[in-house]
């Protein structure tokens, strides 16, 4: 059964701000385990972890409140969202204030049946054009390319 030094003690309450258990448990050279089951078996070993917690919150608490006071928008915000309460979480109600889900009337209820113009219905595929039908396209035959034209030799010579 391991049971923790004085020195040990201080150090659960000095590394409580800083460390998770597990890390708590690990500088001390013991597992989680062990360092749960002094915690159950040592209530003053647990006291001093939470103290330890507390004393960094409250300086970490108290910084933020100062700054909220000096009015630090954020510190504003968050102080009000985890202290007051405060959401920016929209609600939408879907029930009317007497509870049922329909509203409320002070008279009667005109209720106007519009008529069907079929905007609802998907519109049919269209028709093929009967006009349309394919023509077969002529072949166009390559131009021949045309020769080259020899001046006679008859002109040539005559001049």
């Amino acid at each position: 059964m391991r049971v923790l030094t004085d020195k040990e003690r201080d150090q659960v309450e000095t590394l409580a701000p800083y460390l998770t258990q597990e890390q708590i448990a690990a500088h001390l050279s013991m597992s989680v385990d062990t360092l749960a089951r002094i915690f159950e078996r040592d209530p003053d070993v647990l006291m001093m972890y939470r103290r330890g917690k507390a004393k960094a919150i409250f300086e970490i608490a108290e910084n933020l409140v100062q700054k909220a006071i000096g009015g630090d928008f954020q510190s504003q915000r968050f102080y009000l969202m985890t202290q007051a309460g405060w959401s920016e979480t929209v609600k939408n109600e879907h029930t009317s204030p007497d509870g049922s889900m329909s509203p409320k009337s002070n008279g009667p209820v005109a209720i106007y049946a519009l008529p069907d113009n079929g905007r609802d219905k998907p519109e049919p595929d269209p028709a093929p054009d009967p006009r349309a039908k394919a023509k077969p396209k002529a072949k166009v035959k390559p131009r021949a390319k045309a020769k080259p034209r020899v001046k006679s030799r008859a002109k040539t010579k005559a001049k």
